[in-house]
């Protein structure tokens, strides 16, 4: 880490202070001591007329700390820039040919090193721990290490893809738990049930067996936790298909139960929200808390969960482990936080128990629900009466209007007809017959929910393709490709994309184009906390640059609440029936959406987040009381 020393002008006050900062540093002492024919030596801290402010060059400085601590008024601080560690143990390097097991799994390509991990987290039983970071730096490792399929070689590349023997890695491991850990794993006494984020795995596994034979068969946990995970995750739904027969969503309620139905003595979750609706994660939470605990057994046991939704993280989790660094290059895990102050550390970029800046710039959210009075707004569209029949399912769809310049946030469970909607004002789908309902008239540009890689050429050449925009300059790139990294990525091939990268090329493609109404489904999959952030912002920019309108299908409520002008409620029976309520207010549709997920949100006091309130807390019990489920500060 690289230290620095900074001023606090609010408190510096040069003028009457005696700079005893300047007096005091060494070179001024140094510089003093000297001859008048020897050069003096540039003194790091000086006094600049012309700003009437006092500066630090922090190039020149010794970091010895003295005007620090001679400044009366307090205005001198000091922070560790982001920086490798240099006298920190590696706990595993990767050698230059090989990938990385992150997010975004692409080969690290870096001069002289692979990409470098710092940190090992602590095992907590009866607690979950949660794992937040950015894509590529480092959490898939982590779990990969504590279920021994990848052995850390601590720096030494040397030892080859097997590592160290067990005997000599448990050496390296200071901590107890862990010792213990990789001790018991060793001798295989120990049962580690792991949920990988890439789940096509499975497949070959478990060839020509249904989800309720593969379940029983590995379930060995009391009949009545087995029913509740069933039941909590929808897994009848699904219990006769083969896992080939199941799209994403179901897939990972799949993986999800398969690991929560075993005895296992530590449970590693990479990623489990991708995929699900709110409804779902919320139960997803509950599960894993109550897992943690044993199902109200006797013996608990460490649950580690990696996630970018921060709500359902902050709620799930009991403590959490930040990691920062530079994606690809190394990362830093930091020891254990509180749940709200790690998270919270995240967003600020800045961690107190290290002195440590890793983000120049603070991630904040709107605190207020400022509801926008749309009486005298212009429509940009109305409809009336829509319905639309499938086999086995019906959409039904109230009347309402959509303004212009609006973000409409569409929100419910999977399988209600929110991506039917999307399609039908795309003009892909044809409601009934009896629909009261014409097509749009406009330019409409639309992100899909499921997106794929099979496509020739580059990433521009896929921009400019799709979008018919061949505009990449410098404001283009400002406004959007750069905030999503698109820039970087230009002539890669499509094909050698990784989900999170494709994401990101799809929605600056949706974005691109010229159009007065920009549909967006299921944005925020497959990318990082930071990501997700800057979703909203570029939206939010585009729409307003080019005076559009946008409707975005999202199940990560951070980024709805920060994103949203009016909310779309699908709810009903998921894969049978979808009925609509609103459009809403802001306000409005956040407290109907959160009663029928029966829970309550707090706003976050230092960074704006929303939280969920544990149930039944006082927190939670006051706002139902005053039927205040979504709790925000109205201006």
């Amino acid at each position: 880490m690289k230290k620095v020393f900074l001023i606090d002008y609010d408190l510096c006050s040069p003028r009457s202070c005696n700079r005893l900062c300047v007096a005091k540093c060494p070179i001024t002492l140094s510089n003093d001591r000297k001859k008048s024919h020897i050069k003096k030596d540039e003194v790091p801290i000086k006094y600049k007329k012309s700003t009437d402010k006092m500066i630090i060059i922090n190039e020149l400085c010794l970091s010895c700390g003295i005007c620090l601590n001679v400044c009366p008024r307090n205005a001198i601080y000091s922070i560790f820039l982001l920086d490798e560690p240099e006298d920190e143990l590696i706990t595993h390097e990767y050698t230059l040919d090989q990938s990385t097991t992150t997010n975004e799994t692409q080969k690290i390509d870096l001069s002289t090193h692979g990409f470098r991990l710092y940190g090992l987290p602590t095992l907590l039983p009866g607690r979950v721990t949660g794992l937040c970071g950015p894509n590529g730096i480092g959490k898939s490792t982590v779990l990969n290490i504590l279920n021994g399929t990848l052995k850390p070689n601590f720096g030494n590349t040397s030892y080859g893809p097997n590592g160290l023997k067990w005997q000599e890695l448990i050496k390296h491991v200071k901590e107890n738990e862990m010792r213990m850990h990789f001790k018991e794993t060793y001798k295989g006494d120990r049962h580690i049930a792991y949920k990988q984020q890439v789940l096509k795995v499975l497949f070959e596994s478990y060839k020509g067996k249904t989800v309720s034979e593969i379940l029983m068969a590995h379930s060995t946990i009391e009949e009545q936790f087995l029913t509740r995970i069933f039941d909590d995750l929808d897994i009848h739904a699904i219990s006769d298909r083969l896992l080939k027969q199941c799209s994403g969503g179901e897939l990972q309620r799949f993986a999800i139960a398969f690991i929560l139905c075993q005895e296992a003595d530590c449970y590693l979750v990479d990623e489990p929200c991708t995929f699900l609706d709110v409804k779902k994660r919320i139960k997803l939470a509950e599960l894993l808390r109550d897992r943690s605990l044993g199902f109200g057994g006797i013996k608990n046991y460490p649950v580690l969960v990696v996630d970018h939704d921060l709500a359902v993280l902050d709620y799930m989790s009991d403590v959490t482990h930040l990691f920062y660094g530079k994606p690809h290059q190394f990362g830093v895990m930091t020891k254990v936080q509180t749940t709200k102050g790690g998270i919270n550390a995240y967003l600020n970029g800045f961690l107190k128990t290290e002195n440590t800046q890793f983000r120049k710039k603070k991630i904040t959210f709107r605190r207020s629900v400022a509801d926008h009075n749309w009486e005298n707004a212009r429509i940009f569209m109305k409809y009336g009466k829509v319905s639309k029949t499938f086999e086995g399912f019906r959409l039904d769809v109230d009347p309402g209007i959509i303004y212009e310049g609006e973000i409409l946030g569409i929100v419910g469970e999977n399988g209600t007809g929110k991506s039917t909607f999307a399609k039908i004002l795309t003009g892909q789908l044809k409601p009934d017959l009896d629909s009261d309902f014409l097509t749009i008239d406009r330019y409409v540009s639309y992100k899909p929910q499921y997106i794929t890689g099979n496509h020739p050429g580059t990433v521009k050449e896929f921009i400019m393709k799709y979008s018919q925009n061949y505009d990449f300059s410098e404001g283009m790139t400002q406004i959007l490709y750069g905030p999503l990294g698109v820039d970087q990525i230009y002539e890669t091939p499509v094909k050698s994309l990784s989900g999170g990268q494709l994401q990101r090329v799809f929605i600056c493609t949706c974005l691109a184009k010229r159009a007065e109404l920009y549909i967006l489904d299921e944005p925020s999959a497959y990318l990082d906390v930071e990501e997700r952030l800057h979703i909203s912002s570029v939206i939010r920019a585009v729409t307003k640059r080019n005076s559009a309108t946008a409707i975005v299908i999202e199940h990560d409520i951070a980024i709805i609440d920060a994103l949203s002008d009016r909310l779309f409620l699908f709810t009903g029976t998921p894969g049978v029936q979808g009925r609509t309520i609103g459009p809403l207010t802001k306000g409005e549709g956040m407290n109907e959406f959160l009663k029928i997920l029966d829970i309550t949100f707090r706003r976050d006091d230092d960074t704006g987040r929303a939280r969920i309130n544990k149930k039944g807390s006082s927190i939670d019990r006051r706002q139902r009381a005053n039927d205040e489920y979504f709790y925000a500060p109205r201006k």
